[in-house]
This record gives structure tokens, sequence and C-alpha cells, in this order.
């Protein structure tokens, strides 16, 4: 109804986001003050196109009123934008059930510093605290689109809590940027849904992947990921099944296992990015911990399931309760001994 009345304006995209976003600011000011001057100018820019409609006005507030904590915002951000993403670029949004499960998937430590390198809407960052309420935490939020780290800051900002320390960029994790190789050997945690399956040529990249042909977004991604984490650093990541099961990936999976030990493979039934972004495409939660020195092997207990469902609906013929395996699968106490959680 909202994106009807706003049409009545020429109002959609972009434009019709920030009107909303600029509502949940205004109506939540006390929680929002740390968003910064130049994203709240823009957003209030647009909302100002409409201030003389009351009764739309009225219509914004029953909608922010009911979401104290932005739980919806991303919601909102794929009805007005997100399906720019969905042809070719690689970015699916994660469902909230399947990015809870993942971020059960981190043991809590205090003052852990905890990054998504393609942070989408801040999903992943805002699960993360909702677990980490009582500790301290420092949410490194990044993405290349603009608009996304946009929708991280408020999500976060009316998500987390107000301890938990909360950074935010805009650059790109394929490119050796000085903001996000700040940071190499200092993060604990890495939880992601990166790009997937991307081709990516760049004149400058050392690693044994890329020299051995895998030069896709993948690839670079894992190698990103390698020199963030601290030595025992874990990564719990969505990756295309093709990578795990297919047999044209066999050097890929062997030279992984160099740097990392293998955790978790979790098989996610097909068709879960299907509604929210028009994709069949098949992805499983891989789970990896940086080893301490390349060889470096350890007996550990390693994780390999497959869930039919995951507490979402896969299609539009899908009854609207779903069973979620995946949550039960967390819940399993052999499964928590060997992730150490």
């Amino acid at each position: 109804m909202v994106g009807d009345y706003l049409m009545r304006y020429g109002i959609g995209g972009d434009a019709a986001f920030h009107i909303l976003a600029f509502h949940y600011a205004s109506f939540y000011a006390d929680k929002v003050s740390k968003i910064p001057t130049v994203i709240i100018r823009k957003w209030e820019f647009d909302h100002n196109r409409i201030e003389h409609d009351s009764m739309l006005l009225r219509l914004l507030d029953t909608i922010v009123a009911d979401d104290p904590m932005g739980v919806k915002l991303p919601e909102w951000y794929q009805f007005f934008i997100g399906r720019r993403f969905r042809e070719g670029s690689g970015k699916f949004f994660t469902p909230k059930p399947i990015a809870r499960a993942m971020a059960q998937m981190l043991p809590i430590v205090d003052q852990a510093v905890i990054m998504d390198p393609s942070c989408g809407g801040g999903t992943f960052l805002v699960e993360v605290s909702n677990i980490w309420r009582s500790y301290e935490c420092s949410l490194l939020a990044n993405d290349v689109e603009p608009s996304l780290v946009d929708l991280a800051t408020i999500a976060m900002i009316l998500g987390a809590p107000r301890h938990h320390l909360k950074y935010f960029s805009t650059d790109n994790i394929f490119d050796d940027s000085k903001t996000i190789s700040s940071w190499n050997d200092k993060v604990d945690y890495i939880l992601a849904n990166p790009p997937f399956s991307l081709r990516v040529d760049l004149e400058q990249h050392d690693s044994k992947l890329y020299s051995k042909g895998y030069r896709n977004s993948d690839a670079i991604f894992i190698d990103t990921a390698l020199k963030l984490l601290k030595p025992k650093g874990r990564l719990v990541c969505l990756l295309p099944h093709s990578l795990i099961a297919n047999s044209d990936f066999a050097d890929f999976r062997k030279i992984v296992e160099e740097f990392w030990h293998i955790l978790a493979i979790i098989c996610l039934p097909e068709g879960v990015f299907q509604l929210s972004a028009g994709t069949t495409t098949r992805a499983d939660i891989v789970v990896l911990e940086k080893k301490q020195q390349i060889g470096f092997e350890k007996n550990t207990d390693i994780v390999f399931a497959s869930v039919p469902s995951v507490g979402i609906r896969l299609n539009n013929n899908d009854k609207i309760d779903v069973s979620n395996d995946l949550e039960k699968l967390m819940s399993d106490s052999a499964v928590r001994s060997a992730l150490q959680i």
C-alpha cells in the first residue's frame, strides 16, 4: 500500500527507501543520533517531498511504530530497491532463519571483533548482536554498495545494543583497499554471504587459488577472509553448492584445506533464495577455521549435514508454516560440541 501511495508522487526505488528510513530515524531519534549527518540529510531531502501529505505520514507512523528494532527494514529495502541486485550481481539477501543459525556458529567470547565484508542490510551482524547482548564486541559492516551500507547503518543502530562498537565502510573486497586491509589479522570472526561465482580479474593478486585459475568472487573472498582473520579465527559463510560437491572443484577444495580447518559443511535445500531473490542458486553453509600455520593439522570432529527445511517457504506453493531443520540441527548437543559453542 505504501509503495502505491508513494508512486502517486512518482517516488520509487532509492527515494522511497530514503523516505521510510528518514521516518524511522525521526521516530526513534534518541536511538539513531549516531547516524552520520550526510546520510540523514540525503534521506531528509526525499522525505521533504511528502511532508504535506498528512495521510501518508500517518501511514508511515503506523509502519514505523510497529517496528522499534528495525527488523523489517531489510524487507522494505528489498521491496523498493532489492530487484536491482537480482540479475548478474551474485548478491542474494540471506533469509533471517539462516542468518540466525549462522550467527549461532560463533563461540561467544568477550571483546570479539566480528566482520561482514559484504554486509548487505546488516542482517548477520544484527543477529550476532542479539546473541552478544551482555558482552562487549565490535561489529564491522562493509559493502561496496553505499545504499546497502546506509541500510545496515540504521538497521544495526536500531537493532544492536549501544555498547557494541559499530564500524561502517564502502570498500570493494576484491581490491586491496586500505580500510579493509587495516583489519588484517585483527578479526576474530567473519560472517558473510559473499557475491556468488562472479568472474574477477585482478592485475595483482597473490594467492594459490588465484594462480590455479580460480578467478572468481568465491575464491577471492576466501583469500580476503584469510588475511583478515587472526590465527584460529573462524569464517562462517554461504558458498555455492557446486564448490562443495562438484568434481570440477576438487583442486579448489584441496587448496582450501591447506590453509583452513573444515569445521562444518551444511547443505541447504534448493530454493532458499527463490522468493527473496528470484533465483534457484543452491548454497551451503561452510564453517572454516584459519590454521595457525600452513600444513598444521589437528584432530577435530567435522559436522556434515543436509537440512531439507530452514523455516522459510521455498516457493509459492509451500504452506505458510514451514519446519526449521536447521534450527533443530543447531540444538543438537553433538553439533554444538563439535563447533565449540
